[in-house]
């Protein structure tokens, strides 16, 4: 109980949203029949920055395995040459420069949590080696003949829209299932409502406190800026405003102006929608087809894309880096001012009827004879 009570501590503010996620946590880790013999397979989504690796971490610590270790993996951040012998490890000889064996990540986690960030982008090929291992409890190291039992808890994390790619095909259906046991669905922070300011004052009176500041506290004004702006960058960005402030700011009350928050961006309040409501998803929803679908209607104009899609420009473009989109050659022609390619021309009037008329004609014959000379 008291594991389960330090785990939510970690999960601050009192909206609906972030109380739903509470909730649905203390169910997992305390449910009505007692100790679970083993933890299901969890997913947690959410845009970057929500705090999808605090709520894992909260899990691991109120579950079972807290004194096990915590193992966390960007699946983003290791090539892809070096992935699977990382998580799965590998034989001696397995391959070049393998000279003694290694356990992987998997096997590293053993009584724990293994914590996959960014699931979404796992290639596919380990993708079905990560389903073997979840469907079977076991793990066979590269270069190895014999799989060893596996006692881990697998949580995974994504900012992906996974049922857009399994649609696509980036992802497979079967380990969608498999990992989607108990989902859980990180806010973003715009949707938090007062929250914003709650966390900020967490966020300031920590950073006063681990640089040795004086406390500071906000004037109105700043209050009414941290509740305005959209926060594409979610808490993770709202913690390193606040640390920022708090280090460059020599009054011990915050202005809106001290915080430096984008104007333009903090002139739309969280209910006020920028997108167009034909377009059938709420502002902020930086999902594949959202993005693909407003960069075709505004033709690749970045700025008015972003107005339709409700976040900044800056914001959407990472996002279309991160989803590897490339502009048209037709919409870039047309958004740098140039004219479309050219039609082809009208096909010329018809040529007349043709008219018939008499004409003489003369004709010459002409004989040739052999003349031959005499001797």
């Amino acid at each position: 109980m008291r594991h389960m009570v330090t785990a939510l501590s970690g999960l601050l503010g009192e909206s609906p949203a972030i109380m739903a996620v509470r909730d649905q946590v203390a169910r997992l880790l305390r449910p009505p029949t007692g100790r679970l013999r083993r933890p299901p397979s969890v997913l947690i989504l959410g845009e970057t920055g929500t705090g999808k690796g605090l709520l894992a971490e909260s899990l691991h610590r109120g579950s079972g395995r807290a004194s096990g270790p915590f193992v966390d993996v960007n699946c983003a951040a290791i090539p892809e040459t070096m992935l699977e012998a990382e998580l799965f490890g590998f034989e001696r000889g397995a391959f070049t420069d393998a000279r003694q064996a290694k356990p992987g990540l998997f096997q590293v986690a053993s009584g724990g949590t293994l914590f996959l960030d960014e699931i979404g982008l796992l290639p596919l090929g380990l993708q079905s080696k990560l389903l073997r291992v979840v469907e079977e409890r076991s793990v066979r190291r590269l270069g190895g003949t014999r799989s060893e039992p596996l006692d881990v808890w697998i949580v995974g994390a994504t900012s992906e829209d996974l049922v857009a790619a399994v649609r696509a095909r980036r992802f497979r259906e079967d380990l969608y299932h498999r990992l989607a046991v108990v989902t859980f669905r990180m806010p973003p922070l715009r949707e938090r409502g007062d929250d914003i300011v709650r966390l900020a004052e967490h966020f300031l009176a920590r950073a006063c406190e681990d640089y040795g500041l004086a406390p500071k506290t906000f004037a109105p004004d700043a209050r009414e800026s941290l509740c305005a702006y959209p926060w594409p960058g979610n808490v993770r960005e709202l913690a390193n405003v606040m640390e920022r402030a708090a280090l460059l700011a020599d009054a011990r009350t915050l202005t809106a102006e001290m915080l430096g928050l984008p104007a333009a961006a903090s002139a739309a309040t969280p209910t006020e929608s920028t997108a167009d409501p034909a377009d059938g998803h709420e502002p902020g929803d930086l999902g594949r087809e959202h993005v693909v679908e407003a960069l075709r209607a505004t033709a690749w104009n970045i700025s008015r894309a972003a107005r339709r899609l409700g976040v900044p420009r800056n914001t959407l473009r990472y996002r279309i880096e991160k989803l590897g989109l490339d502009e048209p050659a037709a919409a870039s022609e047309r958004r740098r001012g140039g004219r479309p390619r050219a039609t082809p021309a009208a096909a010329p009037p018809a040529a007349p009827p043709a008219q018939w008329e008499t004409r003489r004609a003369a004709l010459l014959r002409v004989s040739l004879r052999e003349h031959l000379g005499r001797t």
